[in-house]
């Protein structure tokens, strides 16, 4: 075979090598296209699969008034129907995309011929071969990785795959499935997301330029991103004017005049439709996923949040949302200047590097260098070198040149927020910013479990009133040692000790001492009773410290258990999805109506209860919500501060409105560093007092279906006016008892005298026998009453010597 090639002339020889240089490549991809076609290299879509092609629809989510909140989406995409093509978009698609569509059969031969002699051979560039069913078939079949000839393998599926699809479908059904498809760039999927985010406009309402435009940008979404490259885009909508000209859709003076128009957009940022309370959305993301366990298809498949197109009500008061989130990102701002300016010449991260070390080890820089084996100084340098890094700060971010330890640092001395507000005469959740900026910190600081501080004693005292503490009952403002609990002495957080105070008062001014010895009192069971009952489900210590709120425990149950104080004793569960519809407008699911539900607490308990938590907002902890906020109605609420101020909380309520605020650093080891700054009436309460002033200026005001009763007692008593006061109340006691004994006595007498003792003798002892347990029983209460007349006596005289001696 050699032997004869090389006898043969020059001329031949060419003619030979040049036929083998054709028929090779030839070769070679016809075989590899018949291995795809056969399935040899691997699997096609099948006839099932192509012909129950459905696009992942966006699910839309609304508020309360109705208004788009966001939506869930695989591909932002919501699929039009043929109605709803535009005219201009069709004539521009195909006169630019594949001018031949109405005339192939989803692959074009002489497109690709065209692109074989003219982009090969002759290095033209002319385009793409690949019509709009190509197109289309690598859209919802993505291309796959192989590890040799990829790119040739993809095109020939994609080449078999248009064959199948225009065997399935009609011409008109493939341009819709493209048109619902194609990407536009910055996850926008679809003509219908295209239209509205860049023209404002649904897609039957584009303008010819317009059109033009938003198909121009199908060559490279990116570069000719109309926003981005405005003058690119411009470019090439001309192109595409051009071309419907070319193929007679449009006249060449139509396009030369529309070609000399400004390229003017009505963008619409992807956050006025996608990125509103986003906290939000994911929480309702979970109720979806809950509700969807239990629910299936005609089918029997499961709802998808991503794919199906569905719609879905919430109780959301967008409104209310928008502005708790101006409100925080305003007073946050303010008070991580305070923050920061109170520790300078302190401080902060405590007297060594331990929180720093820390930071630097939970760092995902740290933890990925560790794993590839770097030694401590190549560790060293990677925390201290110098660069350009990204800082989320109140005031909006910017670019600083420092170290990835400076950087920690910033983010542990950072304020973390979060507001939670319901109707607690509903349940449903009116408002929900979990934290600071979901785009940076996914971390839900509502439902994340935090210490609460006094936000837990309303819990103490309402089972105290339970078993009969009054709120007019003193108790002394003194220090104790509780030996049984490892000597454990708890101080108040003011330093003011001295003379007794009542319940109400001990409340409304969160006084320690008294708290833990009404918790004594209570029982430490009755509490643990109570909390439950409540609605709170995070472990609680068995300790008598849970009355200072040392419990992890997040502000969603918080807010779940004041509920119960704001709807008479009533509990609701919190929710957020009053209706599900399809894609087609049938209800899937819908809130059941409200139903009347046992009470869970007395509702003279919880009057009474309101009415010591509304001396709170008047004269106690939390009187800045009615010194600082224009609010026309009463508010009942509770403070609560932790331990050295890492926690501020505060929750305020009416009967028709609860709102509830979180404020801290993430490390609770961080904290503010004295109790001006950081208690939460003034970390938490100003979030509060902003959202119910705006409420109402918007015109709310509560349903005063909540009963409160009113009561007066002296807020303190100094010792010897207590000592007085015990005296009366002993001989009042005194009294009554030698009344009721007198009383008893007389009754068993007559019952003994009405006995025959010869007759019935084990009758009348039984008689007898009562009538002297009355005399020995009243006869010790009566010696027990007046040994403590004498005692309070003695302190009383003691303490007139006291006053003597001062004088």
């Amino acid at each position: 075979m050699l032997e004869r090639f090389r006898a043969l002339p020059l001329k031949h020889k060419i003619a030979w090598i040049a036929g083998a240089a054709i028929a090779l490549p030839a070769f070679f991809l016809l075989t590899l296209f018949l291995l795809v076609r056969l399935e040899v290299v691997d699997k096609l879509p099948s006839s099932a699969e192509i012909a129950s092609i459905q696009n992942p629809n966006a699910t839309a989510l609304y508020a309360a008034d109705g208004q788009l909140i966001g939506k869930y989406y695989v591909e932002n995409r919501t699929d039009l129907e043929w109605d709803q093509l535009n005219d201009f978009y069709k004539h521009a698609l195909i006169a630019t995309e594949d001018v031949r569509f109405y005339k192939h059969n989803g692959v074009d031969l002489r497109s690709l011929g065209r692109v074989a002699i003219k982009t090969v051979l002759l290095q033209q560039s002319t385009g793409g071969g690949s019509t709009l069913t190509q197109q289309l078939a690598k859209n919802v079949f993505k291309r796959r990785s192989y590890r040799v000839f990829g790119m040739l393998i993809n095109k020939f599926r994609e080449m078999c795959i248009a064959r199948r699809l225009e065997a399935a479908y009609e011409k008109d059904d493939i341009l819709l499935m493209y048109t619902n498809t194609v990407s536009f760039g910055e996850l926008a999927f679809g003509l219908a997301t295209a239209s509205e985010r860049f023209f404002n406009k649904a897609p039957e309402d584009l303008l010819l330029e317009e059109a033009a435009t938003l198909v121009g940008m199908l060559k490279a979404p990116t570069y000719y991103s109309p926003r981005n490259h405005p003058e690119r885009a411009r470019e090439r909508r001309n192109v595409v004017l051009r071309q419907m000209a070319r193929y007679d859709y449009i006249t060449p003076a139509v396009a030369a005049e529309l070609s000399e128009l400004p390229l003017e957009i009505d963008y619409q940022p992807p956050t006025r439709t996608g990125e509103q309370a986003r906290y939000f959305k994911r929480y309702v993301s979970k109720e979806f996923e809950h509700w969807s366990k239990g629910t299936s298809k005609p089918d029997g498949s499961k709802y998808n949040l991503y794919r199906d197109g569905l719609k879905i009500y919430t109780s959301l008061d967008l409104d209310l949302q928008k502005e708790a989130e101006r409100q925080m990102e305003r007073h946050m701002q303010k008070l991580q200047r305070i923050f920061e300016e109170s520790w300078q010449g302190g401080r902060m991260f405590g007297p060594d590097t331990r929180i720093i070390d820390d930071g630097i080890r939970a760092d995902p820089l740290y933890q990925r260098l560790k794993k590839e084996g770097k030694n401590k100084q190549e560790l060293l340098d990677a925390f201290t070198s110098p660069a350009s890094r990204f800082f989320w700060t109140w005031d909006g971010g910017e670019e600083r040149r420092t170290t990835k330890i400076d950087s920690i640092k910033h983010y542990l001395s950072l304020l973390h927020a979060g507001i939670l507000a319901v109707d607690p005469g509903t349940g449903e959740i009116r408002t929900w910013v979990g934290g600071n900026d979901y785009g940076r910190f996914q971390w839900d600081n509502v439902i994340a479990p935090r210490q609460v501080g006094s936000l837990f004693k309303p819990i103490v005292y309402l089972a105290a009133l339970e078993q009969g503490i009054g709120p007019c009952d003193y108790y002394e403002n003194e220090r104790q040692v509780y030996e049984d609990w490892k000597d454990w002495s708890p101080q108040n957080s003011d330093g003011e000790y001295g003379g007794h105070m009542p319940v109400a008062a001990a409340l409304a001014h969160s006084v320690n001492t008294i708290s833990v010895q009404i918790l004594f009192e209570a029982g430490l069971p009755a509490v643990m009773d109570m909390a439950q009952r409540l609605g709170i489900r995070s472990p609680l210590a068995k300790v008598p410290s849970i009355v200072l709120g040392t419990s992890d425990i997040s502000l969603y149950e918080m807010v779940r258990a004041y509920s119960v104080f704001a709807n008479d004793g009533y509990q609701r569960e919190l929710y957020t999805i009053r209706r599900i519809e399809d894609h087609a407008g049938n209800v899937l699911y819908e809130a059941p109506a409200l139903e009347a539900t046992e009470r869970v607490i007395d509702p003279e308990h919880i009057a009474t209860l309101n009415a010591m938590l509304s001396k709170v907002t008047s004269e106690g902890t939390g009187s800045r919500l009615r010194q600082n906020y224009d609010i026309p109605f009463a508010i009942m609420g509770k403070t609560g501060t932790t331990q050295n101020q890492s926690d501020g909380l505060f929750i305020g309520y009416t009967d028709g409105l609860l709102i509830g605020a979180w404020v801290g650093a993430m490390d609770r080891r961080i904290h503010f560093r004295n109790l001006g700054t950081g208690s939460g009436g003034r970390t938490a309460l100003p979030l509060v007092g902003a959202l119910f002033e705006f409420a109402a200026d918007q015109g709310y005001r509560p349903r005063n279906r909540t009963v409160t009763i009113d009561f007066d007692c002296p807020t303190h008593l100094p010792d010897e006016d207590y000592a007085l006061l015990e005296i009366l109340r002993i001989e009042d006691l005194i009294d009554a008892l030698q009344d009721s004994r007198r009383d008893d006595l007389k009754d068993a007498r007559r019952e003994r005298s009405r006995i025959s003792k010869r007759d019935n003798r084990d009758a009348w002892e039984d008689a007898d026998a009562r009538h002297d347990s009355i005399k020995d029983v009243t006869r010790e209460q009566l010696e027990e009453l007046y040994r403590q007349l004498k005692q309070w006596r003695r302190v009383v005289k003691e303490l007139e010597r006291k006053v003597g001696e001062r004088i």
